[in-house]
């Protein structure tokens, strides 16, 4: 009787700063709740275990700065991969290229003999009942980011209007000001008082 063949899933995504996304669990279900970028990818490299009737050694989740390049982190988590995964075992990702040439990421085989990459389709997949098309998610996702990048005008008038007649105050006690109001920054970090005189600064603003 032969023995199952043995697969590990590589899968990432791209953090969203202004969206409050900025760090991963290396847990892949927790990394799973936390993106449906990761959902997608765990789920579909589990289905189709299920219909080669393969082993998953080990599922990883990548967080990277950049569609085409990775960092020395998970340059290391690669390499270090090779070694401790069984020499028989396959490596899965999910082919995001093969969508109008969205997200490549050749970094997550690079250090991996190519005879052992094995790359999936990113066909839609039923997901709490519904489909999830990758394409769709992503193309949502640059409309959202363009929306963000186009809000900065807003933004900017929402937190000099905050400040109106606070001129008295410390620039600490300026940025504490602006974080009870819930008032972030456009990349939705905390001011301080640091970034809060540049910004004004920036908008010649005294």
């Amino acid at each position: 009787m032969s023995l199952k063949k043995s697969y590990v899933a590589l899968v990432w995504t791209r953090p969203v700063p202004w969206a409050g996304f900025d760090r991963l669990s290396s847990d892949i279900d927790a990394a799973a709740v936390q993106s449906r970028t990761i959902r997608y990818q765990r789920d579909l490299i589990r289905q189709y275990m299920r219909e080669v009737q393969g082993v998953l050694e080990k599922e990883v989740a990548l967080l990277e700065l950049a569609p085409d390049r990775a960092t020395p982190e998970s340059l290391k988590i690669l390499t270090d991969l090779v070694h401790e995964c069984s020499p028989q075992a396959t490596f899965l990702s999910v082919d995001f290229t093969a969508i109008q040439g969205w997200r490549p990421q050749p970094a997550l085989r690079r250090g991996i003999p190519i005879e052992r990459c094995l790359a999936l389709a990113p066909d839609p997949l039923l997901m709490d009942g519904k489909l999830f098309d990758p394409q769709a998610h992503f193309r949502a996702w640059r409309q959202k980011e363009k929306a963000h990048v186009q809000s900065r005008p807003e933004h900017r008038q929402a937190i000099l209007q905050a400040l109106v007649g606070q001129e008295d105050l410390s620039w600490p006690k300026k940025a504490d000001l602006l974080n009870a109001q819930d008032l972030r920054t456009h990349g939705s970090k905390p001011w301080t008082a640091d970034n809060l005189r540049k910004f004004l600064a920036w908008h010649q603003i005294r």
